[in-house]
């Protein structure tokens, strides 16, 4: 029967992913580590490896959990702001209505100004024609 060879300590270290001087200890007295302890240690690796993945698959969970949650929210917030856009859009066509009803609003007032303008105008030179009869001055410039 022969005997497996031993492993320098160096590259007991490097697998089992534990300093050089851990791995010295477990050195036998020809200096390398010997294949069962290196057995023996790499299961316990192998099942802090093994909680470490629970550890991820639970941790993933969790984030695909989130990512969920956060791409709902997404398409929430994006529906509020298509909703957003065209409440908008709304307001600034009212708006444009508006402004465009104030403008002729503006004009008819103007217009109605001249037209009070012409109106007082009309009943100033009516009195004064009034006034011209009631003297007879017309009368006189008319008989002429």
């Amino acid at each position: 029967m022969s005997e497996e060879p031993s492993i320098p300590p160096a590259e007991a270290a490097l697998l089992l992913g534990i300093p050089e001087e851990e791995a010295r200890s477990l050195a036998g007295p020809d200096g390398g580590v010997p294949p069962e302890a290196l057995l023996r240690r790499t299961g316990a690796a192998v099942l802090e490896l093994a909680r470490e993945l629970a550890r991820a698959r639970e941790e993933a969970g969790g984030l695909a959990g989130q990512l969920k949650e956060v791409r709902a929210t997404n398409l929430r917030l994006r529906d509020e702001l298509k909703a957003g856009v065209g409440e908008r859009r709304r307001l600034t066509d009212e708006v444009l209505e508006l402004r465009a009803a104030a403008e002729e609003r503006l004009m008819l007032m103007e217009r109605i100004e001249r037209i009070a303008g012409i109106e007082a105008e009309l009943e100033e030179a009516e009195a004064e024609l009034h006034r011209l009869r009631s003297r007879g001055i017309l009368a006189r410039l008319l008989d002429r």
